[in-house]
């Protein structure tokens, strides 16, 4: 099994993981200094942070012919097809509309569309290592912290499918 590790988080996902538990503290903590509020109020606002990081990228690995994201939560397993595409490209999300998923806390999860990819799905850190991986007719953005040996193991196993 060959692991790779993501990139480390852009400033902006960041400053967005600090805002959103810097917030989620001051809501928690107005929960409980209010007399009539029930300590059950808090609950959802620690969902957001605790989800978030149970989706976060732990690492990428290949395995048995699926490319794995591996995530607290949830990890998510990429059958990879003989036909399989990989290329550095690190203005792939550029302009790139969040669909679904988390813009930020964390890192970038989800369903992502812009007008040079259509849609896609992100497993990012850092946009500038982004890797897009295409396989089984979809498409996928990944970011390891060596996109270049990434691509190349990527690139093997897709090879030994054939």
């Amino acid at each position: 099994m060959d692991e790779f590790p993501p990139a480390p988080l852009n400033a902006t996902a960041r400053v967005v993981t600090t805002m959103v538990f810097l917030l989620t503290a001051f809501f928690v903590f107005l929960v409980f200094r209010h007399p009539c509020s029930h300590p059950f109020a808090a609950v959802p606002m620690l969902l957001v942070p605790a989800v978030s990081w149970g989706l976060s990228i732990r690492n990428y690995s290949l395995e048995d012919g699926k490319l794995v994201i591996h995530r607290p939560i949830a990890s998510r397993r990429i059958a990879l097809s003989p036909e399989l595409t990989a290329y550095l490209d690190p203005d792939a999300a550029r302009g790139a509309l969040n669909l679904s998923g988390n813009g930020g806390i964390f890192g970038y999860q989800g369903v992502f569309r812009n007008g040079r990819l259509g849609n896609f799905s992100a497993y990012a850190t850092d946009w500038e290592f982004g890797v897009v991986v295409k396989t089984g007719g979809k498409t996928f953005v990944l970011t390891p912290e060596d996109p270049v040996a990434f691509m190349a193991r990527l690139r093997e196993t897709a090879d030994s499918l054939k």
